[in-house]
């Protein structure tokens, strides 16, 4: 596990770091607090959670 800021967060997933905490506050991603202000986040986690919502959607399709 390799916590990052938000900012490195948003660079290493191509996206800004808006979507980052917007993904966060809505409970799309998991995050880890240090301290009373700082987040950080395991980009691998993200991706891997990716990953099983895109199987998840491959599946739902052949069951059609």
């Amino acid at each position: 596990m390799r916590l990052v800021r938000i900012s490195e967060a948003s660079r290493s997933l191509s996206c800004s770091e808006k979507h980052v905490r917007t993904m966060i506050r809505a409970g799309q991603w998991p995050y880890y607090k240090l301290g009373k202000k700082g987040l950080r986040v395991d980009v691998e986690e993200i991706k891997s959670l990716g990953r099983l919502i895109a199987e998840g959607e491959q599946e739902r399709q052949k069951g059609k």
